[in-house]
């Protein structure tokens, strides 16, 4: 029963790093929409509506926010308790850093080679516009860490393994991380310190349960 977090930079190559990863060991890819998925199965309404209708939705404190996060915490929890997962973003290497079994995994990369990829991705030739892109979103994501977690972006201290995908490639990056898994799956034995003891609503991990069944 393994679990991997992985925080990535935008356009560094995480997103495709982690769906190969989740592809090469059976596991399961856990995203934004794959938390909403679970939210809306328990019975949580009015989210979507809740956080598009908020400026800076992600990066507020306001006692909504904070519910909402609080809830998207419960279920990175539940996905990990589940075990066989990938889960990308959301702060889950901070959410799940008290489990000895859980592989946590930062993906960066060089900015201008991000801007790049960005305007590939895009089909945009204005590279002014792609940098604005890539800074804003890695503001964004370094706010909602920092007001949410008190964790910096900047900081390797929360990660098993940093990869730059601008030395190390991404293909590369994939066995590396499919094999440091297995060697966490295979050296700890279920304890007190596992994700397997995490407790959870029950009717919340049944919901989490039957979104990761439908996937």
């Amino acid at each position: 029963m393994g679990v991997i977090t992985i925080s990535r930079e935008p356009c560094s190559g995480g997103s495709q790093i982690a769906e190969s990863v989740a592809s090469e060991l059976g596991y399961k890819l856990v995203g934004k929409k794959t938390i909403e998925d679970v939210l809306v199965q328990y019975g949580f309404v009015g989210l979507k509506d809740a956080y598009d209708s908020m400026p800076n939705f992600w990066t507020r404190f306001d006692d909504e926010t904070k519910r909402i996060v609080e809830m998207f915490d419960r279920v990175v929890l539940a996905m990990a308790k589940l075990g066989n997962v990938v889960i990308v973003g959301r702060g889950a290497f901070k959410i799940l850093s008290p489990y000895q079994d859980v592989l946590h995994v930062r993906i960066k990369g060089p900015f201008a080679a991000r801007v790049s990829t960005f305007m590939k991705r895009y089909c945009t030739y204005d590279r002014s516009r792609a940098e604005t892109s890539i800074a804003e979103a890695d503001k964004l994501r370094a706010a909602y860490l920092e007001i949410h977690y008190g964790e910096k972006m900047d900081s390797a201290s929360g990660f098993d393994l940093v990869i730059d995908t601008g030395k190390i490639s991404v293909g590369s990056a994939i066995p590396l991380i499919v094999s440091a898994a297995r060697a966490i799956t295979f050296s700890n034995p279920a304890d007190s310190g596992s994700a397997a003891s995490i407790e959870v609503d029950k009717i919340l991990l049944e919901a989490a349960r039957r979104v990761l069944k439908e996937q």
